[in-house]
């Protein structure tokens, strides 16, 4: 064989070996907003029976989110009006935190604070692929959009920005960092703590409830109701948490007393409320 047609076959041999390799580590894409449509991430044979068997849970975990709501409601009399964890000074910088972000939201608005958002939104996305044991080769963030190029996804990963307040944790760690390695922070300076955690966790919540309502890909792939229901009963149960950590009173066995009480009865007040309204239509 010539010397020029053997180079050729180690060429292509070598060219058939990379695409091999290639082929073994698909790239998928996650989406945010209105920029790079995601490949796939489930196989088309079973998009229809994958998406109503979404559907279901979904449905099925509507009662959940209104019992965890309402769980959460005598939590929130119990363990802070009744407990006056309202009064004190955490409590109050908490709340002057939220007013805050909200005021800005509102107010000022603008390309730097969205491309904020979109950068907590995708490096959420980044963070929960590693913790499945993926690999991210591509974060692209801008204020009117951005994606990640990952070998994995499951609606985990595709919800996580939605119930994941990523600067909130961030904020968390790098305090408890310093505490531990530099400063011995007194009360007085826990203060300021709850007060970033209420501006950095309503700037989360609302650019979430913002754009939840848009056309999302994270969204749209898991289907609407599937994924509004995982949403609000994550965000609950991550409110809830929060707040028993904060309570002098609550606990988590509290907590968890009140939900099976409140799902025993949930059956039962449904049906009540189903003749009640029957009662009152013209029939």
């Amino acid at each position: 064989m010539p010397p020029k047609a053997k180079a050729k076959n180690r060429v292509n041999k070598k060219a058939r070996k990379t695409t091999k390799r290639k082929a073994k580590k698909p790239v998928k894409g996650i989406a945010a907003f209105v920029e790079a449509s995601p490949l796939p991430w489930f196989d088309t044979e079973n998009f229809d029976s994958l998406k109503a068997a979404k559907l279901l849970i979904g449905l099925l975990l509507l009662p959940v989110c209104w019992v965890s709501f309402e769980t959460f409601l005598v939590l929130f009399q119990t363990g802070a009006i009744d407990s006056n964890l309202w009064k004190q000074p955490e409590f109050v910088f908490f709340a002057i935190g939220l007013l805050f972000s909200i005021v800005l939201f509102f107010g000022v608005r603008s390309p730097a604070m969205m491309w904020l958002y979109v950068a907590g939104h995708e490096l959420t996305h980044a963070l929960f692929v590693l913790i499945c044991r993926g690999n991210v080769s591509k974060i692209h963030i801008s204020s009117k959009g951005g994606h990640i190029l990952t070998n994995r996804n499951n609606f985990v990963i595709s919800l996580s920005p939605y119930f994941f307040p990523f600067y909130t944790a961030c904020l968390i760690a790098i305090w408890s960092t310093l505490e531990w390695l530099f400063f011995d922070f007194t009360r007085q300076h826990t203060y300021w703590l709850y007060g970033l955690i209420g501006i950095t966790w309503m700037f989360h919540l609302a650019f979430t409830v913002w754009m939840v309502f848009r056309e999302q890909p994270d969204v749209e792939q898991n289907g609407k109701i599937f994924s509004f229901s995982v949403v609000f009963l994550a965000n609950m149960v991550l409110i809830s948490a929060l707040l028993i950590m904060a309570s002098p009173t609550a606990t988590f066995r509290s907590y968890g007393k009140s939900f099976v009480a409140n799902t025993e009865s949930f059956a039962t007040r449904l049906w009540e409320s189903v003749l009640e309204l029957w009662s009152v239509l013209p029939v």
